[in-house]
């Protein structure tokens, strides 16, 4: 063995025992259980009662948005109207910023942190079913339908500013909407995206750096009864060039609602039917934990390093130890609240993947080229 290889070898060791000497690591999810800009505005006797004031109802927002993000909207029900002393046991801490005051009067942007362990066992306690896992980034394209022509890029097309003017708080499903610049032009258009053409989609879709595509179709009619507004809106998925699902769904306005009204409530309907797809797909239920087995590749000391810090962003793996570790990969035991398609669902943001091997799981960068030997009966999970 070369002295260069030796010294990464026993750096890695090293490191390892260091980094590891309780033989395990604690991981969360942080940024899923922090909330921004909350604006708060609250007037009372003193500027000193108005700001008390402001952080309570800051705080009881933040817990609300917190709520839309991880649980079923029922449970969102059940749980936003908690005391605030037991609210504030949930919460690390608080961010101030553009604070304003006057003599009654307090205004200020809030950023406010919740405990990631803390909430979760709240939820457990209280039987209630959550997600914690964000998506990949879905790449919407509207299309809207006006007495039979397909509008997408045009300037006329109210379904697409109306995605383009959601100012709903950001939650597991990130969404991207296109910007409608030339090369969006040049690369789809309405027809090829009702059609589903997986070429013209997949060229969008790198130039977005998104896996994800969503064909969201409105089209307008009216009731024959009483002459409402009715909404038809037709989502369809595609992931890696195919189509996963379809779902179609009415939304019935009343005769004085506006084309925009309707088109809002759309938005607000389809962004909360695939976030609650989403969520079923990745429901925590209990705090019982899965043991995986998995096998790490190791051909770069520094990317090695870069996979153990991207793992601690997982929220669902909540523990990992080393079982052993050489120059050519590590051997680690996973701890996972879930199962291995949601497993799978955390590592993708993450640009890890997971392949499942002879004996154990393949765990590594998703650029990575595995040598031969790991490449012997795997296969991607689904």
């Amino acid at each position: 063995m070369s002295k260069k290889l030796t010294w990464v070898f026993i750096s890695i060791v090293v490191w390892a025992l260091l980094t590891n000497a309780n033989g395990s690591f604690a991981l969360s999810s942080k940024k899923i259980f922090v909330i921004e800009n909350i604006v708060v505005d609250e007037t009372s006797l003193t500027a000193l009662k108005a700001r008390e004031r402001a952080l309570e109802v800051g705080q009881k927002i933040a817990w609300r948005r917190l709520l839309d993000r991880l649980v079923f909207s029922d449970s969102v029900e059940k749980l936003q109207d908690i005391q605030y002393s037991d609210l504030r046991a949930l919460i690390t801490g608080y961010e101030v910023l553009r604070e304003r005051t006057s003599t009654v009067r307090y205004l200020a942007d809030l950023s406010v942190t919740f405990n990631p362990n803390q909430v979760r066992q709240f939820f457990l306690n209280q039987n209630i079913a959550y997600a914690e896992t964000p998506s990949l980034p879905m790449l919407v394209i509207p299309v809207l339908i006006t007495d039979g022509v397909a509008s997408l890029w045009e300037n006329k097309n109210p379904w697409r500013d109306a995605w383009e003017n959601q100012t709903e708080q950001k939650g597991l499903l990130d969404v991207i909407i296109p910007r409608g610049t030339l090369a969006d032009i040049r690369d789809l258009t309405a027809i090829q995206a009702l059609r589903g053409d997986t070429t013209k989609l997949k060229n969008i879709s790198d130039r977005y750096k998104t896996q994800n595509i969503l064909i969201a179709r409105a089209s307008k009619r009216f009731d024959l009864k009483d002459n409402s507004p009715i909404l038809e809106i037709i989502l369809t998925k595609f992931n890696t060039n195919q189509v996963e699902e379809t779902v179609i769904d009415v939304i019935k306005g009343q005769p004085t609602d506006d084309l925009l009204a309707l088109l809002d409530m759309g938005v607000k309907k389809a962004v909360s039917s695939i976030s609650n797809s989403w969520k079923e797909e990745n429901i925590i239920t209990s705090g019982l934990l899965l043991r995986v087995p998995v096998i790490v590749p190791i051909s770069d000391f520094r990317k090695w390093i870069s996979l153990r810090s991207r793992l601690s962003e997982i929220g669902i793996l909540k523990q990992f130890s080393i079982v052993r570790i050489s120059k050519e990969e590590a051997s680690l035991m996973l701890r996972v609240t879930g199962n291995i398609r949601q497993l799978r669902n955390a590592l993708r943001p993450e640009n890890i993947s997971l392949l499942k091997g002879p004996k154990d799981w393949i765990l590594s960068d998703s650029e990575m080229h595995l040598p031969k030997k790991y490449l012997i009966n795997t296969k991607k999970v689904n």
